[in-house]
């Protein structure tokens, strides 16, 4: 019996791979060390931002350089224009009276629409104003719109 089965499991393995792959989340990477420009325009509580070049990004975010003072030097990962080259960011910015910590991202997609998926913590007010921005790259593809998922609970869309 199980001779029988052997040729058809060799020829289902393929499809099942193939099938497991198109359900596999698309890989993205954090980008930090952004702040959002005082000239971005943007306005409100949050914005949802969908960027597909290096331009339309730098409207929006300038780059944080290294701190070093202390003896310890801040580690990021800045978006550059070779990311650009192969794909798009999706961000979040969160404004208001805390800085806006965020863990737990991930991402899915369901054809055209990325959907990006976090949690995030507001600190402890204070009397400035913070703006904190969430960057993910992701691969180019058919991606024409990001929805938004803030701590479970759909936040908005950009396109």
């Amino acid at each position: 019996m199980f001779r029988r089965l052997l040729p058809l499991l060799a020829l289902a393995a393929p499809a099942l791979l193939l099938a497991a792959d198109e359900k596999k989340p698309p890989e993205f990477t954090a980008h930090t060390g952004h702040f959002e420009k005082n000239t971005a325009g943007l306005k409100g509580d949050v914005s949802l931002l969908l960027l597909t070049d290096e331009d339309a990004f730098g409207k929006v975010f300038g780059t944080v350089p290294p701190a070093g003072l202390g003896g310890g030097v801040r580690k990021n990962n800045p978006v550059t224009k070779e990311v650009f080259e192969k794909n798009v960011v999706a961000a979040v910015i969160r404004r208001g009276k805390a800085i806006t910590t965020y863990t737990e991202v991930s991402t899915k997609t369901d054809g055209e629409t990325l959907t990006v998926s976090f949690k995030s913590e507001a600190g402890k007010e204070g009397t400035a104003t913070f703006a904190s921005p969430l960057i993910v790259a992701l691969p180019k593809g058919k991606i024409t719109r990001v929805v938004f998922v803030e701590n479970g609970k759909e936040i908005g869309t950009a396109k």
